[in-house]
């Protein structure tokens, strides 16, 4: 069992250090042309508001394809699945510095304060029937902000760890909503305001941990061959923590805390990250005193698989209709080229 560790270390360290790209599928793509046209025109992808959509048809089922896979996944580890909440208390933010370092990405929640006048001046002020687009913070009827919308998964995982001094090694899973203040200059689904994730979490000693995400690299490198996804898995540039722009990325690279799925998207020209695998160090151990044992802080990680954007690179790469997609990828998704239900307008 010893050698066995020893043997997945130094097939770790020889596959990630000092190494950009730790995965490459480079296979020809069946699809060049935007297909979210096609998607919109059917409804299968229905356009809310910027950065907002929702899914039906054959897009969903894809959305769902994908998320049954890394949950497929995270059962074959013996994962713990968890349900999380949508909203933060600022506390979680505070933590774990997040307001300091990503601000640009910061969506609060607000609601109007308890007196009856305030409300029912709320209500009039917002009604149906007057001119806005938005809603005033700062004219005296929403009360401090005391939650703010999840950016990321993970990061409940630990907050509901804290205090816990013998946390064993172990897998976690969940899916849920995650949102950030950003949105397609495309008007496009490579970027959202709302967008939906599937992590699996591992927390433990450090040895368990480097292991893991070993682990996790080699699954998901599996998993994107699969569906024949020209793809890379390489180091990232914008960090998961650490302060101040120009050090992020210095320490980030070092280390090699960050890969992202790169995959390609014809039409733009250029590849973006469907999902991303993260190496914490004790960062989370030490912000909430998640401990292995009495005075030594856990390690952590997670993998993350964004739905909309890997669902989106599927259809850009294979094309809009699912009989033109390649047999293996459809059976690996478990999905019948036959379109869905009728949608209705």
């Amino acid at each position: 069992e010893s050698i066995e560790r020893m043997a997945k270390r130094f097939v770790f360290v020889s596959k990630t250090m000092n190494a950009d790209v730790v995965f490459e599928n480079d296979v020809d793509t069946n699809h060049a042309a935007d297909p979210q046209p096609i998607l919109e025109a059917r409804r299968d992808v229905i356009p809310v508001h910027a950065g907002v959509f929702t899914f039906q048809g054959d897009f969903l089922r894809v959305f769902h394809a994908i998320n049954a896979r890394v949950r497929g996944l995270a059962g074959e580890l013996g994962a713990i699945e968890q349900e999380y909440p949508a909203i933060w208390p600022v506390r979680l933010f505070k933590e774990i510095d997040y307001f300091h370092q990503f601000p640009h990405q910061v969506v609060m929640c607000a609601p109007v304060k308890g007196e009856h006048a305030t409300r029912d001046e709320f209500a009039r002020r917002y009604s149906k029937g007057q001119e806005f687009d938005s809603i005033k913070v700062d004219d005296g009827l929403l009360a401090d902000s005391e939650y703010g919308l999840g950016p990321a998964v993970c990061d409940c995982c630990y907050y509901a760890l804290e205090g816990q001094t013998r946390v064993q090694n172990a897998f976690y899973t969940c899916y849920n909503k995650v949102f950030r203040n950003e949105h397609s200059a495309h008007g496009r689904l490579d970027r959202l305001l709302s967008f939906s994730v599937r992590d699996i979490m591992f927390i433990g000693d450090r040895h368990y941990v480097l292991e893991a995400r070993q682990l996790l690299i080699e699954a998901l490198s599996e998993i994107l061959g699969a569906l024949h996804l020209n793809v890379l898995v390489a180091t990232a540039n914008d960090a998961f923590f650490a302060n101040e722009s120009a050090m992020k990325s210095v320490f980030q690279n070092s280390h090699r805390l960050k890969y992202e799925l790169l995959a390609l998207i014809p039409h733009l020209d250029t590849r973006i990250a469907i999902g991303s695998i993260n190496l914490h160090l004790d960062v989370f151990g030490r912000a909430f005193d998640i401990e292995t044992a009495p005075g030594v802080p856990a390690h952590s990680g997670c993998i993350g698989v964004g739905m909309e954007r890997a669902s989106y690179a599927l259809f850009c790469q294979h094309g809009p209709e699912l009989g033109m997609w390649p047999v293996e990828v459809l059976d690996y998704l478990e999905l019948s080229p036959q379109p869905g239900p009728a949608t209705g307008v």
